[in-house]
């Protein structure tokens, strides 16, 4: 009777640092929108679209496929590397058509001139796809945004809650290998505790 609640616990601690593992590795690659105060009809706004990743695995060829929802279609106009400028909102993707590289933390940001034809309420999605395994979602971010009249005098505030003025570091995602090893030791001491408490009573 005693092995076996031994061997429960043991299964029991496995199970739960493995689910833990693949939780936090699944958010090792994140999206960021930020920009500052509220967005008017027909009025050009600077936005930030960031791409960090920590501790992520390597990827050569990754692609930002961007899908826009709401009354109208906006320009978000992005510059490469080459000096040109594109439409994001227009081609339905940033980055090189083949794909680019991640792997490892990094921050990378990338300056958008948004402007929006109509008032009302959009939604933007940023799906980072790995396109040499069938486009799979590494990554995916769903912004709204509330885009107001020209004539309106009372500002609403932005739905989106991490403007410019408050922008704060991105949480540390994805698992260090220093991490893996206090889990792996936790895991241990527990097992250790659990074996002492049995083998003294089976003593006693």
């Amino acid at each position: 009777m005693r092995k076996s609640k031994l061997i429960i616990c043991i299964i029991l601690v496995l199970l739960m640092t493995s689910i833990y593992v693949y939780t936090y590795a699944q958010t090792e690659l994140a999206f960021e929108i930020n920009y500052d105060g509220v967005v008017t009809k027909g009025e050009e706004k600077d936005v930030k679209i960031v791409l960090a990743g920590t501790n992520a695995t390597a990827y050569t060829n990754v692609r930002v496929n961007v899908t826009i929802t709401g009354p109208a279609t906006p320009k978000l106009i992005a510059t490469d590397s080459a000096g040109q400028s594109i439409d994001i909102a227009t081609i339905g993707y940033w980055g090189p058509e083949t794909g680019f590289p991640v792997q490892g933390t990094f921050q990378n940001t990338t300056p958008v001139k948004a402007t929006f034809p109509e008032s009302g309420d959009y939604t933007i999605k940023l799906d980072l796809v790995d396109l040499q395994n069938a486009s799979t979602v590494l990554a995916t971010k769903t912004e709204a945004i509330t885009v107001l009249s020209s004539d309106v005098t009372n500002t609403i505030q932005n739905t989106i809650d991490n403007t410019m003025q408050n922008v704060q570091e991105l949480p540390k995602t994805g698992t260090s290998v220093v991490e893996y090893g206090l889990y792996f030791i936790v895991g241990a001491l527990i097992l250790y505790c659990v074996y002492t408490i049995n083998k003294k009573k089976i003593n006693t």
